[in-house]
């Protein structure tokens, strides 16, 4: 990547707008974003390609990075950043996904007012930036995220990005690699740093930037959609900035008022949940600080007692490292996790990207061939992994979620071969296939449509899912082959070879089905 000159700096007035502004007054705090975005855009076009804000923002922090100490230091960080980013998406992921079922949470969104859309968004935005400085920083490689007034005129923007966050294939564990969110200038850049040309330094400033604005993305998307469907408004990991905390607030921010009205339910709840849980991390974290105390390495435990935690000797006397354990136990697992690797050496680029662990055992895997499966489809895969192996298919109505499983051998088994190609590639083939097999059952069925899931359901389901807009023609095709078979037999059945003398001596009685109790909308493995 060309790196620019020292001497080059970006005439961008007020960048970043004072921080204090966002919590006496918010919409003049974001006009002056707003403003900050503009004139980036026209310094943008006044310099060349080599030059432009997010390739500046890289340079200037490369220069930061020279001594390997400040390396180590930030590969640690990314490194942490990272983990809170997975933390994060899992989070989001298992709240959004039932509201993706009939691309619920886009449709709510997007009839939402543009004034109402941007309120959610600026008080997620005002939340983060005046908790963390970090975040207000972060917010200078967001401008085509993070502008309030594109979310106002565009109501799509916000379950697009939300959907990009979501983690793919959801599991009790955490994923080791977030999801970032793409752009056109950044993806640039990352593939230009493959180059060998491209420095060490360069490379751990555009992974620590990259870091830091998708945490800002994830978490407003995240506070949005708390705040938008009534939820638990989620916690604001925290950055270790070496600066002393913050003392939290007594009271919602005055920004927060401004933006709902003082006695309105967003601010009242806001006020409940952030109150305690600001009180009780200040609480821990002045302990830390005024001591000079660490976590644990290894269970993340505060460091809030007298007596200190035993640190990794070697780290410290070779390098004055501090890598703190609060019991013999934590160190050895730590040990074997990895640190045995880099115990007294300094962490090098390579040592961002984890070891793949061992995954979960997974009766439907994670999408191939750079297949990205919709909410609504996440939502269904992580149902079939977690409820019941029996099932086959969940239906899903507006008020119901049923299932299906197929009696008899032959049928299971060509039905489940179907259904995970389209599941794990999204080939259209198959999807038609499933969704035409799908919604043969649910004519022949009255037991699905007493749930409200008929024939004209089912599609509607399976185009949301995958996302298909022209799957209706496509099944329509497909029945007019059906009908010209002379047995009858859905191309899913055909394609699997199962004869037409088989066919016809399937029972009456070939599938079950039956209700799944819903006891926790918000929960995705809830049975």
């Amino acid at each position: 990547m060309p790196s620019s000159p020292a001497s080059i700096t970006l005439d961008i007035p007020g960048v970043p707008p004072d921080i204090q502004l966002a919590s006496s007054d918010p919409l003049a705090w974001e006009k002056k974003w707003e403003q900050a975005f503009e004139a980036a855009a026209v310094a943008n076009r006044r310099l060349p390609e080599s030059l432009r804000t997010e390739r500046w923002l890289v340079y200037k922090e490369s220069t930061r990075l020279q001594d390997p100490k400040r390396q180590d230091h930030v590969i640690r960080g990314v490194r942490s950043l990272q983990k809170t980013l997975c933390h994060m998406q899992a989070q989001m992921t298992l709240q959004a996904a039932p509201f993706c079922v009939g691309n619920e949470l886009r449709r709510r969104w997007m009839s939402a007012s543009p004034a109402r859309r941007g309120e959610i968004i600026l008080a997620g935005l005002v939340y983060a930036c005046t908790s963390i400085p970090e975040m207000s920083a972060a917010r200078l490689h967001t401008e085509k995220e993070m502008s309030v007034e594109s979310h106002r005129q565009n109501g799509s923007l916000f379950p697009d990005l939300f959907e990009e966050m979501m983690v793919q294939n959801p599991t009790f564990r955490l994923a080791d690699t977030p999801n970032y969110i793409s752009h056109p200038v950044w993806d640039a850049i990352t593939v230009e740093q493959q180059s060998p040309k491209t420095t060490v330094c360069e490379r751990l400033s555009l992974a620590l930037l990259l870091c830091q604005r998708n945490l800002l993305i994830g978490f407003v998307l995240h506070f949005a959609l708390c705040s938008f469907l009534d939820l638990p408004l989620p916690e604001l990991a925290q950055m270790k900035t070496g600066s002393k905390p913050q003392k939290p607030r007594d009271e919602p921010s005055q920004a927060l008022n401004m933006l709902y009205g003082e006695n309105s339910e967003v601010v009242k709840s806001f006020g409940k949940v952030a109150r305690q849980m600001d009180k009780r991390a200040h609480a821990q974290t002045m302990k830390v600080h005024e001591s000079g105390k660490q976590d644990c390495q290894t269970c993340g435990k505060l460091n809030d007692t007298t007596k200190k935690f035993p640190r990794c000797k070697r780290c410290w006397d070779t390098m004055q490292r501090e890598v703190l354990y609060c019991s013999p136990e934590c160190q050895k697992v730590d040990w074997k996790a990895g640190h045995k690797k880099e115990c007294g050496k300094f962490l090098q680029l390579e040592d961002l990207t984890p070891s793949i662990p061992e995954q979960p055992s997974l009766r439907i895997g994670p999408p191939l061939s750079g297949f990205k499966r919709s909410g609504a489809l996440v939502f269904q895969v992580a149902q079939l992994n977690h409820l019941s192996p029996d099932y086959d298919y969940i239906l899903f109505s507006i008020r119901n979620r049923a299932y299906l499983s197929f009696r008899h051998p032959p049928i299971r088994a060509a039905f489940r071969a179907c259904r995970d190609k389209a599941l794990t590639t999204g080939d259209r083939r198959a999807v038609a296939m499933l969704a035409q097999f799908l919604r043969f059952v649910c004519s022949h069925d009255p037991r699905p449509q007493s749930i409200g899931v008929g024939p004209a359901g089912m599609m509607e389901q399976m185009s949301t899912e995958f996302e298909f807009p022209e799957i209706a023609r496509v099944v329509n095709e497909m029945d007019h082959q059906m009908l010209s078979d002379s047995a009858q037999r859905p191309p899913l059945i055909m394609d699997a070879g199962v004869s037409a003398e088989q066919w016809k001596t399937i029972p009456v009685r070939w599938v079950d089905f039956g209700v799944i109790p819903v006891t926790d909308r918000s929960s995705i493995y809830g049975a």
